[in-house]
């Protein structure tokens, strides 16, 4: 399943993006591999676009302590996290 979810942020893309790329390897073991990322103008929210098993899998792990730390620490806005939608089809040319 995919999804698409936002969170606000603080400390701008570049923030965002290296604590996110450090928790991928954590984050995939529990089969949650993102697609796609991108902030808008002034990188002050995020967008991302992420596959997983289940969606119950994204609250679990991100409602651990260890990931809230590094999620805050970063400048995401933990208690912002929205789900927009799940992606029923899509399309990606290439």
């Amino acid at each position: 399943m995919k999804m698409l979810v936002t969170v606000k942020i603080t400390k701008g893309f570049d923030a965002w993006r290296a604590m996110s790329e450090s928790l991928m390897p954590e984050a995939e073991k529990h089969g949650i591999h993102m697609i796609w990322a991108g902030s808008n103008p002034d990188e002050s929210q995020v967008y991302v676009v992420m596959q997983l098993q289940d969606p119950e899998q994204m609250k679990t792990f991100g409602e651990r302590e260890d990931i809230v730390k590094a999620r805050a620490e970063a400048g995401a806005i933990v208690e912002s996290t929205e789900v927009i939608s799940p992606i029923g089809k899509d399309f990606m040319p290439g």
